[in-house]
């Protein structure tokens, strides 16, 4: 079961050529417009699993610190919500109306505004009407209409086959973190690091992008249960969960916790595996650099 999102990969490999050339070719013909303050996206070019949300955080929260009034945007995938909306601090966001990684925002995130939506050139207005001096965006690397400082979260082991886009697009970046245990020649990079692994025997399960690497933390996983990502759960997947863990201790991702707690027949007995993130030094100042110099650096 851990790696049936790779062999679905490797099944539709060839198909995934063409739209890759689609991908990068939207890149010429799409012009974006400068928004009115400072934007950052942290984007891939793979289809899930570098971490952008635990990098998206950690930079909120070291611009908050800072002389910005920082507020997260997002397209809130598989949620509901139609047309653009602004979360003000402390507001709750439903999983299931805004998407799971929305929410999963807010956890974090408590103080910050979120703006959740398609249009991220309308989220950055909203964003400028509320006060908000910068925006940080996660996963926007392909969204061509609005033009911002991107950063772009690159792992040299992510296989081609699990690649959204060509890695010519990577010219388009403004800074590329590797992660740090790849990096060789580079000092701009991330690393990720869960938070709560425990080391006894446990029943594990997911609805992610890449489930293999969050199985692979449990040194004594006795069983587990793999769901599509951003699986909308439903009462009947949860008794699955409860039955199949036969009283072992349950552990799932943030992402997938958000929705469980709020079933009618959660009762309780899950456990959340977070993960964070740190980001260098040198790319840190380097991010500053790009920030003192907008909108030039769009240019």
């Amino acid at each position: 079961m851990r790696k049936l999102s790779s062999r679905i990969f490797r099944l539709f490999a060839p198909l995934l050529f063409p739209y890759r050339e689609l991908v990068f070719l939207r890149r010429y013909l799409i012009r974006g417009e400068i928004p009115a303050i400072p934007v950052i996206s942290v984007g891939n070019i793979a289809f899930g699993g570098t971490g952008k949300t635990p990098v998206t955080i950690f930079l909120s929260q070291h611009y908050s610190k800072k002389d910005f009034s920082v507020g997260v945007g997002i397209r809130g995938y598989r949620g509901k919500i139609k047309r653009e909306r602004a979360f003000p601090p402390q507001e709750e966001i439903n999983p299931f109306e805004a998407g799971d990684e929305a929410a999963v925002l807010r956890e974090a995130l408590p103080n910050a505004w979120i703006f959740v939506g398609k249009r991220r050139e309308v989220l950055a207005e909203m964003a400028k009407s509320r006060g908000i001096n910068l925006l940080i965006l996660d996963d926007a690397f392909q969204y061509l209409k609005l033009k911002k400082i991107e950063v772009v979260l690159h792992s040299l082991e992510v296989p081609d086959f699990y690649l959204r886009e060509s890695k010519r697009a990577l010219r388009r970046a403004h800074l590329i973190l590797q992660p740090l245990k790849e990096a060789s020649n580079t000092p701009y990079t991330y690393f990720l690091y869960p938070e709560g692994v425990p080391e006894e025997r446990v029943f594990a399960f997911c609805g992610i992008a890449r489930p293999e690497k969050f199985l692979s933390l449990f040194p004594k996983l006795e069983n587990s249960l793999i769901f599509p990502d951003h699986h909308r759960y439903t009462p009947q997947d949860l008794d699955e969960v409860y039955r199949r863990s036969r009283g072992l201790p349950v552990y799932t991702t943030e992402k997938d916790f958000v929705k469980i707690k709020r079933l009618e027949n959660f009762r309780g007995g899950i456990f959340v595996i977070n993960w964070r993130a740190k980001v260098s030094q040198e790319a840190l100042l380097r991010l500053d650099e790009l920030l003192k110099s907008w909108p030039l650096v769009l240019k």
